[in-house]
């Protein structure tokens, strides 16, 4: 158990570590960082009819209005339960942490977006709101799941659900083009470090059930 906390730890570190290298290098337009833009748009960026209607369907999961209906019913059966703890752990990853701490960087970093745009969006790039909702509002339902579920076969397709939706998508906000690369990874990232924190915080999970 010492040890699976000290790995928890220095990946948590690892990942502020990278938040902050790839702040440093938006805020002073390292060629490194545009260079991994370039790769990581060319990678992703192939374009088809099919992918253009699944990945701006994809896109939609991650989207404020979306996010707010799943926390309110979220919270709402949470508060029927009367799991105060689950409640709160899940309104600072989404509010807090997803809302508002990333829009304090993006008005900090003031990063714009990339164009020409798949679909149309305003504000700032860094670091990516749907990247951040993604992991911290899906990431905090899997940490949910794994505590509360007793082992099954649809906890196991759930939890795989809910992680092919972490990775899709801030895929999909390369691809439409709203995002760069490097904003996907900060928010991967940082979303990750937050969580953990937050889930040490509400001692969710391990030995905290």
């Amino acid at each position: 158990m010492i040890i699976k906390y000290k790995i928890r730890f220095f990946s948590v570190i690892l990942a502020f570590s990278m938040f902050m290298s790839l702040l440093i290098g938006v805020k002073f337009q390292s060629q490194w960082l545009n260079n991994l833009n370039l790769v990581g748009q060319q990678l992703i960026q192939h374009r088809s009819a099919f992918a253009d209607v699944s990945f701006t369907y994809i896109t939609q999961l991650g989207s404020v209005t979306f996010t707010l209906i799943l926390t309110v019913i979220l919270s709402l059966f949470f508060i029927y339960q009367k799991q105060y703890r689950l409640l709160a752990f899940l309104l600072v990853n989404v509010i807090l942490f997803a809302g508002v701490v990333t829009q304090i960087i993006k008005h900090l970093v003031r990063n714009p977006r990339p164009i020409p745009q798949l679909l149309s969006e305003h504000g700032y790039s860094f670091p990516s709101g749907h990247t951040m909702i993604a992991i911290l509002l899906y990431g905090t339902l899997i940490i949910i799941i794994q505590t509360k579920m007793k082992n099954s076969l649809l906890k196991y397709i759930t939890i795989m659900m809910f992680l092919i939706l972490i990775i899709a998508i801030p895929t999909s906000r390369i691809y439409v083009n709203v995002h760069y690369p490097s904003d996907i990874l900060a928010g991967l990232t940082l979303g990750y470090g937050l969580l953990s924190i937050s889930k040490h915080l509400f001692q969710i999970g391990d030995k905290h059930t």
